[in-house]
């Protein structure tokens, strides 16, 4: 049989591996939590420095600023081969995550925290895009009403505006160097090579849709290109959706759906329920693991009480799956 012919053509990329492209290889990879304000950003930041030093009973931790955290990322396998072999150092792998300041429509043209707060999504490595998904008299929502669609059409958005006016930037810096290359005037129009090219014109197309440009498909020639652009949108996002303690146990919520559809309609990407309010009951517990145990039991019994059987509504903490999903982006 005779080889196959090689293609230039983009192979298609699923799931994580599509942002990972964009990556670069380091040892500290660092999560920032992105989303409006009052959604939570800053209580599930303080629950996972709180995770992190149970933890880390016997690793070195650091807290960096009241709104930076190491985490530990939980491992059955590697305390296993630790506690098994017993090697005179110890260290696991940790995750730095950052609680950036709640965006505000507009923020890509300053409004609000505007460029300070671009600037914190730039400096780390992946993004949690966390969501309101649970009504409270008590905690007012920017928008005066609870709508997690309209957040994250906000918050994308703006990502993506910022994105465009760094294109814009890309774009006409490409040209220099290319009018430099070519040795011709500042007022004359390069023609550019043929990936960078391509690849501007497949971002703008995505950006212009609010789309971010992780899920696009792009040949490995283009993906070098955009590697070196520093685009928010190249980034990893996880979708963490805060709800209520009751709809957390029964694993279920009027917006859920909503949510699943809208991130499918706009790349795909993975989805963590979660409740702090259900986070923080369980971890004001944290001297007594007898009363931890028993308010788990409680709330798999009030799941049950709801006729919601089978392993999935066995209530336990994600804020562990959230660190390890940090971790894997």
């Amino acid at each position: 049989m005779p080889p196959k012919k090689k293609s230039n053509e983009a192979a298609p990329v699923e799931g994580a591996m599509k942002a990972a492209r964009f990556g670069r290889v380091k040892n500290d990879l660092s999560m920032g939590f992105v989303g409006l304000p009052n959604v939570g950003k800053s209580s599930l930041t303080n629950l996972l420095a709180g995770a992190s030093h149970a933890e880390a009973a016997n690793y070195p931790f650091c807290t960096i600023d009241p709104n930076t955290v190491r985490c530990i990322v939980p491992d059955q396998k590697f305390k296993y081969l630790a506690k098994t072999f017993k090697p005179p150092s110890i260290v696991p792998a940790a995750l730095k995550v950052v609680d950036i300041a709640g965006l505000i429509r507009g923020a890509s043209e300053g409004a609000g925290l505007g460029n300070a707060f671009l600037s914190h999504i730039a400096a780390v490595d992946g993004i949690f895009h966390l969501v309101r998904a649970f009504d409270s008299d008590e905690v007012v929502h920017v928008d005066d009403s609870v709508d997690p669609i309209r957040d994250l059409e906000t918050i994308e958005a703006e990502l993506c505006l910022k994105d465009q006016t760094t294109l814009e930037a890309v774009l006409d810096r490409e040209k220099d160097k290319a009018r430099k290359a070519k040795g011709v005037a500042r007022s004359a129009e390069p023609t550019l090579d043929e990936s960078i090219q391509s690849a501007y014109e497949k971002c703008a197309e995505l950006l212009k849709n609010s789309t971010p440009i992780q899920t696009g498909e792009f040949t490995s020639g283009e993906v070098e290109v955009i590697r070196d652009w520093g685009l928010i949108t190249t980034k990893p996002q996880i979708y963490v959706v805060n709800m209520s303690k009751r709809n957390f146990i029964r694993k279920g919520s009027k917006y859920l759906p909503k949510i699943q559809d809208w991130v499918n309609k706009h790349g795909g990407g993975q989805i963590i329920p979660m409740s702090c309010e259900f986070e923080q009951e369980y971890f004001d517990l944290k001297d007594d693991p007898a009363a931890q145990q028993a308010y788990l039991d409680d709330c798999t019994q009030q799941a049950k009480d709801m006729g919601l059987t089978g392993p999935q509504f066995v209530c336990k903490s994600v804020i562990p799956r959230i660190i390890r999903s940090g971790r894997s982006a």
